[in-house]
């Protein structure tokens, strides 16, 4: 029993960093920096109205500076939450934006904000006096700055302005004064969603989009927008347009449309509502440029196989947003794999990584194993001259630290032309290792002699031997060095780091680290992507684990 449970702890706490790679890779930005960490990423509401309060980035209450426990907090809260909803409700409900979400999510939302935040740092005998004490301290803290802090955490909407055109040498171009100073341009063309003015920034006026997929209209709403041309030859000159879009978090997908001098041009990437700040969206004529800028925010358009009722008018340009609506389980995924799927627009030559990596891994795998058995077979089975000699020299070379043949190695590839190409990376493994002949020699000397004399009088000659005999009864060994081999050759760093200068060339290892050093703040597109690189390495070992464990302990027999 203790045994076993020796065990399971020693599982835990081996799994625990893997653990927390994969779940800070589920995680918002915001869910990252926060203190205490949260160890269980959010999960997000199933939306199906907007604008919304939801309390997903909130700290959990009781806060880490309450004294009380949970049953204590469990006591006392109905009458803080009441007192704090009573003392500030007018001031909550004049929030822009209050009056259109519900009033008991609003409640529950806001007033939850102010006990997470306003709890900071109040002193120890604040609550030492009770309830009562406590929740009038809380109230004087509330202020306009606490509110508005509040309000930001909690309040979600969908709001969008006027576009930018950029044309072909890369300027943007605002939009003539007078298209600038309403929304009007936008309307829905279908669904369950309306249009209004925001009147909280004059300087930049915005539309307030509001939908109800709860209506039973169907489960993608249309927006549309007709807009001047701020360049005058928009075959020649029209290069893409950015869009300031505010979203609400939702997930909804987004597909976006253009429909420009006479043609029609689409969104090919899954584009989704999954921020919640404002952001410029930029799309660009593919067939104009076509450069991949996706991991700026530049998404590429290309022309839509439907060309028929396109406007022709000449001097304006019309976007098409069309918002399609997403389940809770399905903004779960888009959530869950959000850092993934920017890591790989983020690494240029991410597939490149990987398959240089498997091609490295193959090859580096079939050259250990045929090498070294053929030599650990010559070493075991056949008697000739100097044999033990040379078998102790091949166990010296192990003594000798690679750090002193770096420098020879690298020349001897160099004048060979190997420098830069994958050669000089799996090409020494059909050479053999010393540490993997030992191993095989090992495994091969306990085979019992009966079976090569009977094949010998069968007429097999030598290599018929090791290729029917040998190879097939030492498998679980072959399985041991494969194993090391892959775990060698997938997270080797220090061999591409010298021999290769070329990006499209890096392993995982390296392309990961170059993917670092561009992207050492974003923790949650660092942790997918290593994510990705560990994941084959522990499922090699659980699918292959028996022969691992077999050809490390050397039992015999196997077939």
């Amino acid at each position: 029993m203790i045994t076993h449970g020796a065990l399971l702890t020693g599982c835990a706490l081996f799994a625990f960093p893997f653990v927390w790679l994969v779940s800070t890779s589920f995680k918002y930005d915001e869910e990252i920096f926060v203190d205490p960490p949260r160890w269980v990423p959010a999960i997000p509401p199933g939306v199906e109205r907007s604008p919304l309060v939801t309390t997903e980035l909130l700290a959990d209450l009781p806060t880490p500076e309450t004294p009380w426990d949970e049953q204590g907090w469990t006591t006392a809260w109905p009458a803080i939450s009441s007192y704090l909803w009573e003392q500030n409700r007018s001031r909550i409900e004049a929030l822009p934006g209050a009056w259109e979400v519900s009033p008991v999510a609003l409640r529950i939302a806001v007033v939850h904000g102010i006990a997470a935040y306003g709890s900071r740092s109040l002193p120890a005998s604040t609550w030492a006096g009770g309830p009562d004490i406590v929740m009038h301290r809380l109230s004087e803290r509330v202020d306009d700055e606490l509110l508005q802090t509040v309000w930001d955490a909690v309040y979600r909407v969908v709001e969008l302005r006027q576009p930018t055109v950029q044309n072909i040498h890369r300027d943007y171009l605002p939009l003539p004064t007078a298209a600038t100073q309403h929304v009007s341009a936008w309307h829905v063309i279908s669904g369950s969603a309306t249009l209004g003015a925001t009147p909280s920034d004059e300087k930049r006026p915005a539309g307030r989009l509001t939908y109800d997929f709860g209506r039973d209209t169907g489960d993608t709403f249309v927006i549309q927008g007709d807009f001047p041309l701020p360049v005058p030859v928009p075959e020649a000159e029209f290069l893409g347009f950015t869009l300031p879009l505010r979203q609400d978090r939702s997930w909804h997908a987004v597909e976006v449309e253009l429909e420009v001098a006479g043609r029609r041009y689409r969104s090919v990437d899954g584009l989704f509502l999954d921020q919640y700040r404002w952001q410029e969206l930029g799309f660009k004529l593919a067939h104009l440029d076509d450069r991949d800028e996706r991991d700026l925010g530049i998404w590429p358009l290309v022309a839509d196989d439907d060309q028929q009722d396109v406007a022709e008018d000449p001097g304006q340009f019309r976007v098409r947003l069309s918002v399609e609506r997403s389940s809770r389980a399905v903004a779960m995924w888009r959530k869950y794999t959000h850092h993934y799927r920017k890591a790989q627009l983020a690494a240029e030559h991410w597939w490149s990584y990987v398959t240089n990596s498997v091609y490295l891994v193959v090859m580096t795998m079939l050259g250990q194993v045929l090498s070294c058995s053929i030599v650990a077979y010559a070493f075991s089975r056949l008697n000739w001259p100097g044999r033990e000699a040379l078998f102790a020299i091949l166990l010296a070379t192990m003594m000798l630290p690679a750090q002193v043949t770096m420098i020879p190695v690298f020349m001897i590839f160099e004048k060979l032309g190997w420098y830069n190409t994958l050669r000089a990376l799996w090409a020494p493994s059909f050479f053999g290792s010393a540490f993997f002949i030992f191993l095989l020699r090992q495994f091969m000397k306990s085979i019992p002699n009966d079976l090569e004399d009977a094949a010998k009088i069968d007429g097999c000659s030598f290599f018929g031997i090791y290729w029917r005999i040998i190879l097939p009864l030492v498998k679980p060994a072959l399985a041991a060095v494969c194993i090391f081999t892959f775990m060698g050759t997938w997270n080797d760093f220090m061999g591409p780091l010298i021999y290769i200068n070329d990006q499209r060339l890096y392993p995982l290892a390296l392309g990961l680290f170059d993917f670092r050093a561009q992207h050492k703040t974003d923790f949650g597109m660092l942790m997918a992507a290593s994510t990705l690189m560990t994941l084959p390495v522990i499922a090699l070992f659980f699918l292959a684990q028996r022969y691992f464990i077999q050809g490390v302990t050397l039992t015999g027999m196997k077939g």
